[in-house]
């Protein structure tokens, strides 16, 4: 179903990386995982992946901090129990507790974004401006 998606999933909780990690190898991704937002962006500055899922509330360089510093053209989601005020640079979000259903959705939204490089382009161009 996910077409072998490349997944970053980055959570100071062992438990919440552990049981979204599983969700995502059940739905055919492979998923690397870091502990806090410096691990995030040099993972993602060495790899690449289709969908970035990031707590927003980490010691150090909070989930917000990290996805104001990835590029335009990255999927990337807020994955937390606060929602509000959800920073514009997030592609959406994934609520905690998280369910199978919704990390399916994600999946799709993040492998539909893929497929579309020229969009992304357009989009990395208007936020560089």
């Amino acid at each position: 179903m996910s077409g072998g998606l490349r997944v970053l999933v980055v959570d100071d909780h062992p438990v919440n990386r552990l049981v979204l990690t599983e969700i995502l190898a059940h739905l055919g991704c492979a998923v690397t995982t870091a502990d806090d937002g410096a691990e995030a962006l040099y993972a993602s500055r060495v790899d690449h992946f289709d969908l970035i899922c990031l707590d927003r509330h980490m010691p150090g360089l909070s989930g917000d901090d990290v996805a104001a510093a990835l590029p335009a053209d990255q999927f990337v989601l807020a994955w937390s129990t606060d929602l509000t005020d959800l920073p514009d640079r997030f592609n959406g979000a994934l609520s905690k507790p998280v369910s199978i259903a919704d990390v399916q959705r994600a999946v799709l939204r993040a492998a539909a974004w893929r497929g579309a490089p020229a969009m992304h382009a357009a989009a990395a161009k208007l936020a560089a401006a």
